[in-house]
C-alpha cells in the first residue's frame, strides 16, 4: 500500500491545476491497456516528454463498449520520477479508469484522448468479453505452412516456423486484420517456393549496400579483407516476416560483421529487393 501511494502522490504532478479545473467538462474512460502497456517518450532532444497508452477495448462513461484503438497522451515533465510513475499506472491487459480532458476525439483516422486523473483499475466483464479475442486471439493454421501464435505483447504477430534452404527460420505473419492472414499465407509460400532466388538477390544487395562499409569502417583493424562470397557465407539464414500486399521483411543475423547488428532487407514479389541496412 506504501508503494502504491507513492505512486498516486508522484502521479499529482501528473495532474496539474489547470487540468485539476477542467474536471468539471471531463469524461471517465474505462478500458483494456494494450500487451505494449504505456510509453514515455520525446521525438527529439528539445522536444517535451510525452506519455502515452493505447486501449483495446474502452468504454466513454457508461456509454457502448469500443474496440477500436483508443491512444491516450498527456505531457510529462523531463522528472524520471514523473515518468516512472506513468509507466507504472497502466499495466498491460489490465483494465482501467482515468479521466481525459474534454471528450474522446481523432488524431488521423483513429480515437485519440488527453489523460487528465488516473482512477485506479475497475471491473468491467463486458470490456474483457470484447478484449479478450484482441489479446488472445486464436491461432491460425494454413495446411502447408503448419501452425501460427499470435505474440503474447504484438497480437497482430503470427508466429511460426518454415525451412529455408534446408535450414529452420522463424516465419511471422504481421498483419492489421485476421482477414489477411491468408494472404499473408499465399505470400510465404510464394516465398519459400522460390529460396534460392530471393536468398541470392538478397546476398547481392547487401553486399552492394554493405561490403565496403565493412571493408572501410567496421572491419577491424589487421583483419584480412573477406572475398565478397565469404562476406555472404557469414550471414545467417533469415528471419522472415511476411506482410498483407505481398511484402516481406528478411531480417539476417551479421555473423559478427558489424558487431552484432542486424541486417534488414526488405522486398516484395512485385518489386523484389528494395534495400538492404542495418538495424538494431
Amino acid at each position: 500500500m506504501k508503494k502504491l501511494g507513492a505512486i498516486f502522490a508522484a502521479l499529482g504532478t501528473l495532474l496539474s491545476s489547470p487540468a485539476a479545473a477542467e474536471n468539471d467538462r471531463s469524461t471517465i474512460v474505462t478500458g483494456v491497456v494494450s500487451p505494449l502497456g504505456p510509453s514515455a517518450s520525446q521525438a527529439g532532444q528539445k522536444a517535451p516528454w510525452i506519455g502515452a497508452v493505447t486501449l483495446v477495448a474502452w468504454r466513454s462513461g457508461d456509454g457502448p463498449v469500443e474496440v477500436s484503438p483508443l491512444r491516450i497522451e498527456h505531457s510529462l515533465d523531463d522528472g524520471a520520477d514523473t515518468q516512472k510513475s506513468w509507466m507504472q499506472l497502466f499495466q498491460p491487459r489490465t483494465v482501467v479508469r482515468f479521466r481525459i480532458s474534454g471528450t474522446v476525439g481523432t488524431k488521423g483516422l483513429l480515437p485519440f484522448a488527453t489523460f487528465a486523473e488516473y482512477l485506479g483499475t475497475a471491473d468491467d466483464s463486458e470490456l474483457v468479453k470484447a478484449a479478450d479475442p484482441i489479446l488472445n486471439p486464436p491461432d491460425f493454421v494454413d495446411a502447408d505452412l503448419g501452425r501460427f501464435v499470435a505474440d503474447l505483447r504484438l497480437p497482430e504477430l503470427f508466429n511460426g516456423t518454415a525451412t529455408w534452404l534446408g535450414e529452420p527460420v522463424d516465419l511471422v505473419l504481421s498483419t492489421r486484420t485476421r482477414d489477411d492472414l491468408p494472404d499473408c499465407a499465399a505470400t510465404a509460400k510464394q516465398l519459400l517456393k522460390d529460396a534460392p532466388r530471393w536468398q541470392a538477390e538478397a546476398e547481392k544487395t547487401i553486399i552492394e549496400n554493405l561490403y565496403e562499409l565493412w571493408v572501410e569502417e567496421w572491419r577491424p583493424k589487421g583483419t584480412p579483407i573477406l572475398s565478397k562470397k565469404a562476406f555472404a557465407d557469414r550471414l545467417t539464414k533469415p528471419a522472415i516476416t511476411i506482410y498483407e500486399g505481398g511484402e516481406f521483411e528478411m531480417e539476417f543475423g551479421d555473423g559478427d560483421l558489424f558487431g552484432g547488428h542486424w541486417i534488414m532487407v526488405p522486398g516484395s514479389l512485385a518489386e523484389g529487393i528494395e534495400d538492404a541496412g542495418l538495424a538494431g
